[in-house]
């Protein structure tokens, strides 16, 4: 009896692997998700300096395009479902573009995922800024900024006239965004040009 019972265990647990790789070989995208960023590597790609022309679908499925908040800075987060770390840095985004929206800056977040799942976490997580969707067209998006590395989550910072300051790969934290907003008001005010920005993104200055 002893020796059916751990038969069938051993069973049952191969066949629960080859499920989850069958499911994970069916629907997982190419990006990988992560916590932290990745190690510097050299770039061989030209990063844009300001914000590309991009279309994608809203979570009603109206095609949205990438300039639709003139004159707001935008904090453009890349995300997706099944992305661990990109769902824990949501609700700080919520909190984020809702008391920096009086500032002129906007929280857009695109989901690199399948409609369905995203439309499905959307009505639990009720989001306040605007969410564009897109799988393969939201790899190709974030493509358009000139990175020549992508994982999840991804974030990309614009000033108020749509100029690219930096951007962030790996869970977004609290300090990150303080930054964000102590640059952009310094940036409006002219006590600092738009290089002296790009520096204190990248941690430059």
């Amino acid at each position: 009896m002893k020796t059916s019972a751990i038969v069938a265990a051993v069973a049952g647990a191969l066949a629960l692997g080859g499920y989850v790789a069958y499911r994970t070989m069916r629907t997982e995208p190419t990006v990988t998700a992560q916590s932290e960023p990745a190690a510097d590597a050299p770039s061989t790609v030209q990063a844009a300096e300001t914000l590309p022309d991009f279309t994608l679908a809203n979570l009603s499925g109206e095609q949205q395009s990438s300039h639709s908040w003139p004159d707001q800075a935008l904090v453009i987060n890349f995300w997706a479902t099944w992305c661990a770390p990109c769902l824990r840095e949501i609700p700080l985004l919520k909190e984020f573009h809702e008391t920096q929206q009086a500032n002129g800056i906007t929280v857009v977040g695109i989901a690199v995922d399948r409609p369905e799942p995203v439309a499905a976490f959307a009505e639990d997580m009720t989001f306040n800024y605007p969410v564009l969707v897109g799988q393969a067209e939201g790899m190709e998006a974030a493509a358009s900024f000139g990175v020549d590395f992508f994982a999840l989550p991804f974030t990309v910072f614009t000033d108020h006239d749509a100029n690219i300051l930096g951007v962030h790969t790996g869970e977004l934290h609290s300090e990150d965004l303080e930054n964000l907003a102590a640059v952009l008001e310094a940036l409006k005010a002219g006590r600092i040009d738009l290089e002296d920005a790009r520096g204190r993104i990248d941690g430059r200055i």
